[in-house]
């Protein structure tokens, strides 16, 4: 009897120890899902998907946020992103844009529309609008590889430094952002090229007779395994840069004659650079890379967001303004 006893009391007492386990991972796991139920499903997300949807919808037209359109089919799909077809995301993309016709050139322009106006366009309750924020705010310095790009870091410092320059190239010239500031990556090494920091020379652009200001001659790689000295301009600091950078482009003809300025987003200016000849760089196989090196760049730091920016920017501007339509 006594050892009945005993192992009834074995019995009772692991019964208990696995309902106090259970019960508790059971509170665990929804503490867990209250604590992280308004976070992006980024495990889930195909962050490519979503930046190839948003450059293909913007060709032609005007550059689309992809980060706006994964915060919002993270709301509508209930972050079940498995569940979201490309069909759906386009639909979603096209809302963004504004289609006008001018009478005086018989052509079509796009305009854009900003968040908060296709979110009431989509009859997103104010609650599921709180989400599409929060969700922006898990996607920040997200980019194409998934690796966060952190605030403080001496990359995003340096973008920092660019951003409102190259904004202005835009308003001014027709410059992206994306594409001045990938260039200015690429070109100076993120700013700690031997060019940048002796000359503030962003872009690697030579002193040919038509510049009269300082110079200073380095050595360059203008080919694969080929090495040559040339002259490069100096500048007094990076805002000189890339005002100089963009009379450069705008005074020679090869790119407008190559539709750099013409283009509607960043990947139609890169082509347009690399075929006007601004980067003879090659591969070992011999084939143009300046183009593709660009939008890696661009797409990895989300650079292209900025294009969305200074065009909804635009747009703002045009309406303020009396007699003018709502155009890119």
């Amino acid at each position: 009897m006594v050892k009945i006893r005993r192992k009834r009391r074995r019995v009772k007492g692991i019964v208990i120890t696995f309902s106090f386990f259970f019960i508790t991972g059971l509170s665990l796991g929804l503490f867990y899902d209250k604590i992280f139920a308004d976070h992006l499903n980024i495990r889930e997300l195909d962050v490519n998907s979503y930046i190839e949807i948003a450059d293909q919808v913007s060709a032609g037209k005007a550059q689309l946020n992809w980060q706006y359109l994964a915060a919002i089919d993270g709301v509508r799909f209930d972050n079940e992103f498995k569940d979201i077809n490309s069909q759906a995301t386009e639909e979603l993309a096209r809302a963004f844009i504004i289609e006008k016709s001018t009478s005086s050139l018989h052509n079509k322009k796009y305009g854009l529309r900003n968040l908060p106006e296709v979110l009431d366009i989509l009859s997103l309750e104010k609650k599921e609008q709180k989400r599409v924020y929060g969700y922006l705010a898990d996607l920040q310095g997200v980019g194409f590889n998934k690796n966060r790009v952190v605030a403080a870091s001496a990359k995003s410092k340096f973008i920092g430094e660019l951003t409102e320059e190259a904004k202005k190239l835009y308003y001014m010239y027709g410059i992206f952002p994306s594409i001045s500031i990938a260039q200015a990556i690429l070109e100076s090494g993120w700013g700690e090229s031997q060019l940048t920091v002796k000359g503030n020379n962003l872009f690697g652009i030579k002193a040919d007779r038509s510049w009269s200001g300082e110079r200073i001659a380095l050595p360059t790689q203008e080919f694969f395994d080929c090495n040559k000295t040339a002259e490069f301009r100096v500048y007094n600091n990076k805002d000189e840069a890339l005002q100089d950078y963009a009379q450069f482009l705008r005074e020679n003809p090869r790119y407008k004659k190559q539709g750099f300025f013409a283009a509607s987003y960043y990947i139609e200016q890169a082509k347009a650079l690399e075929e006007a000849g601004y980067s003879t760089k090659r591969n070992q196989a011999g084939e143009k890379i300046y183009a593709d090196l660009l939008v890696q760049v661009i797409r990895q730091y989300n650079l292209q967001l900025l294009d969305y920016e200074v065009q909804v920017e635009k747009v703002s501007l045009q309406e303020n303004l009396p007699g003018t339509e709502r155009l890119v």
